[in-house]
């Protein structure tokens, strides 16, 4: 292996194939990445797979040497960050294959690297009817915040995605009670639908901006994103049912209606937190709708809090409102902006809408409320105490 490469190029490849490569694997090998050069195309390749999820970055490079080996991608990074200048060499002796040796100026780094022999080395396969898509960031963002824990649904753990009627449809639910629906624009006509795991789709948002335009095909076990040199590849979930979105919501027949303004109730939840959020568990906030204005409260045994947003209302809730879990309203309001519309129905089911999203969250009970100790009479708990000392030394004395 030799080559020459700008710095720049390589470090920015290496940092996307770096998040690939698991920290903790059951085989030390998947801790490594593939690098290779080949002297016919003047490329070089990174490599990186978690089974679940696999990437492959392109660099064009002035090579003279074919070869391959595997590297900790970190060590790559850090090489490539450190070092000057705008290129840097990199090669290997044939009497030692995995000695890489790095140059650039005086400085020279050495660097003992494993036989890419026993690499599972991923199928990156360029898609053959792609459509076009944009925006993944903003995708993962809105929904992947939502995806359940729970490995017993492991449909649960995932994003579905539709791509029909040239937009994208995605939906995630954790299973109790929670649900986003996402709908963005897209560029194509044919139909297509799968669950990606959540963190699968974190990953690729992480290497993204959403002004990225990706080439996206499902080819049977696998959906491929591909971004000018980078191809990325996620492995679907073939098994599962995933929530009726459509169905769910056909159901929900709204009575209270407001439009808030997304940055108000960011601010009045972030205060309401400070009591909901304080002990072990998650104390659930009342909201009240009364006299144009929303009402949030949260209470426990010690400490209260009340905050109002003002604004139009179709008509007053019920006086002791509905209760919700704040921790994923909070989540929800940190991905949205502008203003929605809150929509809530006889039974609690609250909707939270903009243009292209669609939020869901049923209601939890009401906490109970701890009856007030009675109180006792002091003279008469004084008389009974002075009683069972007199008690106390007659038997004594008999004794």
């Amino acid at each position: 292996m030799k080559f020459e490469v700008n710095r720049q190029a390589m470090l920015e490849a290496a940092k996307s194939v770096s998040k690939v490569v698991p920290s903790f694997a059951t085989s030390e090998i998947l801790k490594q990445m593939l690098l290779e050069s080949n002297e016919d195309t003047g490329e070089v390749y990174m490599t990186a797979t978690n089974y679940e999820v696999s990437i492959q970055q392109k660099v064009i490079a002035s090579v003279e040497e074919s070869g391959a080996l595997l590297i900790d991608p970190r060590l790559l990074v850090g090489m490539m960050s450190k070092l000057e200048g705008d290129f840097v060499s990199l090669s290997t002796e044939p009497n030692n294959p995995t000695l890489l040796k790095v140059t650039n100026g005086r400085c020279i780094f050495r660097i003992f690297c494993t036989d890419s022999r026993g690499y599972p080395k991923p199928t990156m396969p360029f898609p053959d009817e792609s459509v076009i898509m944009t925006g993944i960031c903003s995708l993962a963002k809105r929904t992947t915040f939502l995806v359940s824990k729970n490995d017993s649904r492991p449909a649960l753990q995932c994003v579905q995605v539709k791509l029909k009627n040239n937009a994208v449809h995605a939906a995630a639910s954790d299973g109790i009670g929670r649900m986003m629906l996402v709908k963005d624009s897209a560029e194509h006509s044919d139909e297509h639908e799968f669950l990606l795991p959540g963190r699968s789709l974190q990953v690729l948002a992480s290497i993204s901006s959403d002004d990225d335009v990706f080439e996206v095909d499902d080819i049977g076990r696998e959906v491929v994103f591909v971004r000018g040199d980078m191809i990325f590849t996620i492995r679907k979930l073939m098994v599962g049912d995933f929530v009726d979105t459509a169905a769910l919501l056909k159901k929900i027949e709204p009575i209270y209606v407001a439009i808030v303004d997304v940055a108000k109730m960011k601010e009045i939840l972030s205060l309401i937190s400070v009591v909901a959020l304080s002990g072990v568990t998650i104390k659930p906030i009342n909201l009240v709708m009364s006299n144009n204005e929303i009402i949030l409260q949260c209470d426990d045994d010690l400490n209260a809090v009340t905050s109002v947003v003002a604004t139009k209302i179709s008509q007053n809730t019920p006086d002791t409102g509905f209760y919700y879990d704040i921790s994923a309203l909070m989540k929800l309001f940190n991905v949205v902006s502008g203003k929605v519309k809150l929509e809530i129905d006889a039974k609690g089911i609250i909707l939270i809408k903009t243009r292209s999203e669609a939020y869901f969250q049923a209601p939890v009970r009401a906490p109970e409320k701890k009856e007030p100790a009675p109180k006792q009479d002091k003279d008469k708990e004084r008389t009974k105490g002075a009683r069972n000392v007199k008690e106390t030394k007659e038997t004594k004395g008999v004794a």
